[in-house]
């Protein structure tokens, strides 16, 4: 998998349940942390500005691979601030920039984000039903905001925090307008 900093890393998830003749009741659980988390960068290497979700997009994708359709994903621990752009990108989105190329990983790249094409989506995320685990309940953007609360432990300044806010509003109302 990809790990917070685009280097590989190990990760892995849970498989609930069973498949078979007479149930189909499987559920993965996957712990963001796993593929994106903290952990796998030394503190005085931490840039919130340019780490990714995609390893947790990749485990989600194992799992819709798998044949699974529910997943309990725990949000944890992570090393990104970039709202889950590269899960998203992992996934299939394609987050592209005005002259129709991908953006970059992690919050830098969201600034650069001018529409999101869904063409090559993984087919099976449709139907899959994504519960999300988290013991938080802090808003996106603003002063109590993800880029705010949480951007100082993944090594964020005070300047950083506000360009991080920044971006992820914008990659909010760019979300808001894809239809």
């Amino acid at each position: 998998m990809t790990g917070p900093d685009g280097q590989p890393v190990n990760a892995q998830y849970g498989i609930l349940g069973s498949q078979g003749k007479y149930t189909n009741s499987v559920t993965a659980v996957i712990e963001m942390a796993e593929a994106s988390g903290l952990h796998h960068i030394e503190r005085d290497r931490r840039n919130p500005m340019l780490t990714t979700s995609y390893g947790t997009g990749e485990l989600i994708r194992d799992a819709l691979d798998k044949g699974i359709n529910h997943i309990i994903l725990g949000l944890g621990g992570s090393a990104t601030n970039d709202g889950g752009a590269g899960m998203a990108q992992a996934l299939g989105f394609k987050l592209n920039t005005a002259q129709g190329t991908s953006i970059g990983y992690g919050a830098a790249g969201l600034s650069q984000l001018a529409y999101i094409d869904d063409s090559t989506v993984h087919p099976l995320i449709a139907n899959c039903k994504i519960d999300v685990a988290c013991d938080v309940d802090n808003p996106l953007c603003g002063n109590n905001g993800a880029s705010a609360i949480f951007g100082p432990q993944k090594g964020a300044t005070p300047e950083m925090v506000t360009e991080l806010d920044n971006t992820l509003n914008h990659f909010a109302s760019i979300v808001n307008s894809t239809p």
